[in-house]
């Protein structure tokens, strides 16, 4: 079978095998930091909410790789509900035969032991921890270039695409002064990045060199710290897109406005009215054209998640995901469902108490829910209970189409108080 990270629309028969793989594309996961560590554990957890969305995306003849915590009975009642859901909505599915349950430690080498006869074994992306899968180290050093964000700041100016002032240091540098200029020039800040984990865990804005250097502080003095002009978001917009790369052409198969709420990405707007003007759509190509000439590309298609801000004609790339994105999932649900309505993709945070109220909403609002302004769909979820602010909780993973706000309200009504609190930062801050 082939092994590789291609778009969703395949015709044969797929495994999706997607865990936490950030993280250990470019660091060794038996040497990382307590807080890599801690990132790392957390990467896997919101990973398991994508595998609840694959066996709403796959079709009746693929597979999905689950981790086992959702093989306890409360988890794994609720996996069945979203099924029920995803059925009722109108999607195909993977139907519960076809699950697997694997360790979340040893995930991929428990994977390779039951292997089922498929067409495509489809990652989250060629990393080092899924090795035992796709044991190929040349893919794997184009993993590890194409999705670099030093690599792409270093290479993408050579490719004529446009990218934010960017100069990359030591740590050992920054702390004896080097960067010291680069701050002078940028005021408004800088962004700084990292290799390795995903979810913006290695992206922060920095206001200075002292503020860096504590945000940095538990990592060697030899670590490589990219330090990226701060575009003003009062100017630019940042927008995402996804590119499908096959060997002939390179096509843009969505696009999305990134969200932010307590100064996190939260999730993406989707609407019919979000478009890729001329002149974007020139600078997105080059990207996809970039990534396929580092090696980024199959038959069946690759995806590739762009970066990016517009003022404008004026685009600026930040950065490329050569893998399948968070936007992806839901732009996909509503493209197979037809949505033509503008819609909120996000995660947030439902108390363990209150599940079976959470799991009422959800029924009575099931998209398309011709009885209310607004439809609730279901992606996923994650099969744990953590303490925030000490309440026990698990996140949730969604889209709600039609009227945001109404949505808002209508938790007021239906649910205890400290669900969704996300959604009320979003109505706030970046719906408004």
């Amino acid at each position: 079978m082939k092994v590789g990270s291609f778009v969703p629309e395949q015709t044969g028969s797929v495994l999706y095998a997607m865990a936490g793989d950030d993280c250990s594309l470019h660091h060794d996961l038996s040497r990382l930091t307590p807080k890599q560590q801690v990132d790392h554990q957390e990467n896997q957890v919101l990973t398991c909410a994508l595998q609840v969305a694959l066996t709403g995306l796959g079709k009746p003849n693929d597979y999905v790789a689950l981790s086992d915590p959702f093989v306890e009975p409360e988890w794994n009642n609720m996996l069945h509900q979203y099924a029920a859901s995803f059925r009722a909505m109108g999607l195909a599915t993977v139907p519960g035969c076809n699950w697997q349950y694997h360790p979340m430690n040893g995930y991929y080498e428990s994977v390779a032991i039951e292997l089922p006869a498929v067409d495509l074994l489809n990652l989250y992306m060629i990393s080092g921890s899924n090795v035992p899968l796709h044991a190929n180290a040349e893919a794997l050093r184009i993993s590890q270039n194409v999705n670099s964000k030093l690599h792409f700041a270093e290479n993408a100016p050579l490719a004529g695409i446009p990218v934010p002032r960017t100069q990359i240091f030591l740590k050992r540098e920054i702390a004896n002064g080097a960067a010291d200029d680069f701050y002078a020039a940028h005021p408004g800040g800088v962004m700084v990045k990292l290799l390795g984990l995903a979810g913006s865990r290695n992206v922060f804005p920095s206001t200075s060199v002292a503020d860096c250097l504590e945000q940095i502080a538990e990592y060697g003095g030899g670590i490589e710290v990219l330090l990226q002009e701060k575009l003003d978001t009062q100017s630019w917009q940042e927008m995402t897109v996804d590119l499908t790369i096959t060997p002939d052409t390179v096509e843009i198969s969505n696009v999305r406005k990134i969200l932010f709420a307590g100064g996190k990405w939260v999730g993406n707007y989707i609407a019919p009215d979000l478009v890729v003007s001329d002149a974007h759509a020139e600078v997105l190509i080059a990207v996809g054209n970039y990534a396929r000439a580092q090696g980024h590309v199959a038959d069946e298609g690759v995806n590739c998640g762009v970066d990016y801000f517009i003022n404008g004609d004026e685009v600026i790339v930040t950065e490329i995901n050569a893998r399948w994105t968070g936007g992806l999932f839901p732009t996909e649900f509503l493209r197979r469902l037809r949505v033509s309505q503008p819609a909120v993709a996000f995660f947030d945070m439902i108390p363990c108490a209150h599940r079976d109220a959470f799991m009422a909403f959800q029924t009575k609002h099931l998209f398309p829910s011709p009885e209310s302004s607004f439809g609730y769909l279901p992606m996923g979820f994650t099969p744990f209970a953590m303490e925030i602010d000490g309440v026990e909780c698990f996140i949730v993973w969604q889209v709600v189409t039609g009227d945001f706000g109404a949505f808002v309200q209508s938790r007021d009504v239906s649910l205890p108080e400290a669900s969704f609190p996300t959604a009320t930062l979003i109505l706030k801050e970046s719906l408004s």
